[in-house]
């Protein structure tokens, strides 16, 4: 990952606390712990997992987020956060059932901080991916709120849940898909009725600590303390979920920075709710506020045509149907820009001056009855993620997309639960550009895993698993077997789990990945590294989906503030905009050596080409050896008369202040064509095959604001200039482009025209 400048942060990710309750995330024996008998969750309704999910009459795809509201999952986040207050009769292995818990989750993690400190890629730990409260704070035992829960399928209210994991046979509502509404009840039908007891010692714990009992006259579950959830019964406070959450955060926090130091620690609240209110007190080194975002509206219909979109974030808190519905793609955009501003203004409103990472975004690519796996054509999911990911970039926040599956098909998705969120797919077609349609046909039938280089060993290794360990040989073409991987014939006859190590590695050695079978195999695909990238149709690209919205151009490091950003799909233009900051934030650390400043900015190549091309605010194109007005080097001309060291801190010793914005620029947008780069002043370089522009701005004053605008030309005009032939094209910036009058006497004055260097 360093080698391609990735960082990543590690997710103990889990959904419902565990696949054997219907999501992912914690070991069975947790359930152990607890007392209760994995075995039995699909007779009494506890859980509904996938796996299980196979009778007719079970319910429907996508009803795996309603086991958060029943018994398996409902009670295992209750013990864990709040145990000792709710269940403080439950003990195990002579802890009390929350601390053997927690403590063997913060042990499991620190210890995988410890292992993975050398690994200068991590930059932090989340707490927990998506924590959900269980029983705690619960109002209503009878009835959970339809506002702020998903109604589908079997929906037991937590009364029920308790009663039939306690061996009764019940009757209970099945929801199903409506509209206006997302569901509506359907029908009742009768759950466990062989009476049989989800709890390993045959009684419900929360029947034990006296929550509810048995009617002896009508022979139902009555609630018996129906505020038990919300008050305290130690000391009768109000309960509030924020502060077990944050005890435990705390905890968490200072464990995994006692191991690294320097570690982020991504929180998030629990989904849909607002985040937890900061108290004084607690843990605040390197904490980065986390939330996930999704429409959850198009994500349970697996729907998406851009006509009609819904705030489902406001239907929740009351909000009119009709007020809450949008439509056309603007429609959709402004839908989640809203959603997304209050998620973040809201969230740092309680948890204080922090960053904000959107933990997780994405959208189901099997939308629309999966018509994009048959006609290729994903549009519909281009312009939906281009939605979601402009609200995103409309706040100037970042987020990370879930998801990239290497083993994603069209069949099963990402091989969980039904869902289809990969960027990647194994079955994905390949682009046909270029082809002619004899051509185009044969190759789009030839599956995309066929065709990796990777493919053939694989098969081979399974096959030698199979036939018990037998020495199957495949032939390959020599430019396959070259291009999959090592070169190694060796790797060749290395079943998966046999990979080489040196005879004398211990735990602390390090093998490489590309020699063993490693999940990074599974994919069939391994591409070399290559110096020059290509355009759509690279080869990077094969098993893309949804990669023209994707891919995107963005400021990857900004010489200031950050005010807007813009990226137009239809016309593929990008526009940012950033100020000067008035007081620069202390310390200001950067790394960039003054002699390499020097280099980076002041290119010596002596022609504009194709791969490295200079330009100054208001000039005509120039040869890049003088993109420096001045022979000086570059940093002494920023310290000079214009700089207010006061206003700008003191960096450490050795370093020297950045005043050089960069940004991504993806071939895959605009690697086919001229390119046109306008900037507010100051000069830029453009690096094609870095995929990079250097843009340094002249203006220094504070909380002056620069603007960069990109777009593809197609009709350049030749141009001249000190002999070298160029293309260019002129252009004429329209009055609103201007952050401020033009006072440069190279620079355009406003309504002037001005020429810019056209990229080839």
């Amino acid at each position: 990952m360093p080698r391609y400048g990735i960082k990543c942060f590690i997710d103990p990710h889990q959904d419902c606390w565990s696949r054997f309750s219907g999501g992912s995330g914690a070991p069975g024996w947790t359930f152990e712990a607890a007392g209760l008998d994995i075995t039995k969750f699909k007779a009494t309704g506890a859980a509904y997992v996938h796996n299980t999910n196979q009778y007719p009459g079970d319910n429907p795809p996508m009803v795996w987020p309603t086991n958060y509201t029943k018994l398996a999952a409902s009670t295992m986040f209750t013990l864990f956060w709040a145990g000792d207050t709710f269940a403080p009769n439950k003990f195990y292995c002579g802890e009390s059932i929350q601390q053997f818990l927690q403590n063997k989750y913060i042990a499991c993690y620190q210890h995988l901080a410890k292992r993975l400190s050398h690994l200068d890629a991590i930059i932090g730990y989340e707490v927990m991916n998506e924590p959900h409260p269980g029983y705690l704070g619960l109002k209503n035992l009878k009835r959970y709120d339809f506002n702020s829960n998903l109604f589908f399928g079997d929906f037991p209210s937590a009364l029920e849940s308790m009663a039939l994991g306690d061996g009764m046979a019940l009757p209970i509502e099945v929801w199903v898909k409506s509209w206006p509404y997302p569901t509506r009840k359907e029908k009742t039908r009768l759950i466990n009725a062989h009476k049989e007891s989800a709890w390993l010692e045959g009684e419900c714990l929360w029947k034990q600590h006296g929550v509810w009992s048995i009617n002896p006259r009508t022979g139902l579950p009555q609630v018996d303390r129906p505020n038990y959830f919300t008050t305290n019964p130690i000391n009768g406070e109000k309960v509030n979920f924020t502060k077990f959450y944050l005890d435990f955060v705390n905890r968490y926090s200072v464990a995994i920075q006692k191991v690294v130091p320097s570690a982020f620690i991504f929180v998030e609240p629990v989904p849909n709710e607002a985040a937890p209110v900061w108290r004084a007190g607690d843990h605040e080194d390197n904490v980065v506020y986390a939330p996930h975002w999704y429409d959850l509206h198009s994500v349970f219909n697996k729907s998406f045509d851009g006509r009609i979109t819904h705030d489902v974030q406001g239907l929740s808190k009351g909000k009119n149907v009709i007020s809450a519905t949008f439509f056309g793609i603007k429609g959709a955009k402004k839908n989640y820009r809203g959603q997304i501003s209050n998620v973040l203004n809201l969230g740092l409103k309680n948890v204080g001056p922090k960053p904000c990472l959107i933990g997780e975004c994405g959208i189901p690519m099997d939308i629309n009855q999966r018509q994009a796996f048959m006609s290729g054509d994903y549009g519909y999911q281009s312009k939906f993620l281009d939605a979601v990911l402009s609200a995103m970039e409309s706040n100037l926040l970042s987020f990370t997309l879930w998801n990239y599956n290497t083993t994603n098909d069209n069949t099963y998705g990402d091989h969980w639960n039904g869902e289809d969120f990969s960027i990647f797919s194994l079955d994905s077609p390949l682009s046909t550009q270029g082809l002619n349609s004899t051509e185009a046909l044969v190759e789009s039938r030839v599956p995309l895993r066929e065709q990796a280089p990777n493919f053939a060993r694989e098969l081979a290794k399974r096959a030698s698993v199979q036939h018990g360990g037998l020495d199957l040989t495949v032939m390959a073409a020599e430019d396959e077997s070259s291009s999959s991987g090592s070169g190694n014939e060796e790797d060749m006859d290395t079943l998966p789990g046999q990979g080489r190590h040196s005879e004398n590695s211990d735990d602390e050695d390090h093998t490489n990945l590309e020699d063993d079978d490693s999940p990074f195999d599974r994919s069939y695909f391994c591409f070399d590294h290559e110096g020059s990238i290509g355009g759509r149709d690279h080869k990077a690209h094969i098993g893309g989906r949804a990669l023209d919205a994707v891919i995107r151009p963005y400021a990857a490091k900004v010489a200031g503030e950050p005010v807007s950003s813009e990226f137009d799909i239809d016309t593929l233009q990008f526009t940012f905009r950033f100020r000067n900051y008035v007081q620069t934030p202390v310390p200001v650390v950067h790394i960039t050596a003054p002699e390499q400043l020097d280099q980076d900015i002041c290119s010596t190549s002596p022609t504009i080409s194709d791969s490295n091309a200079s330009n100054l605010s208001g000039s005509t194109c120039v040869d890049p050896s003088v993109t420096s007005p001045s022979s000086e080097p570059a940093t002494a001309r920023f310290a000079e008369g214009t700089l207010d060291p006061a206003l700008f801190g003191h960096p450490p010793e050795g370093t020297t202040l950045a005043f050089e914005t960069e940004f991504f620029i993806p071939s895959y947008h605009y690697g086919g064509g001229m390119l046109e780069i306008l900037v507010s002043d100051g000069d830029w370089r453009f690096v094609k095959e870095r995929q990079t522009l250097y843009y340094r701005h002249r203006d220094m004053g504070p909380g002056a604001i620069h603007s960069v605008r990109i777009m593809p030309r197609r009709e350049p005009t030749p141009l001249v200039v000190d002999g070298e032939s160029v293309k260019a094209m002129e252009v004429r910036i329209p009055g609103s482009w201007d952050t401020r009058p033009y006072d440069g006497h190279q620079e355009a004055k406003r309504g002037e025209t001005q020429r810019e260097c056209i990229i080839m």
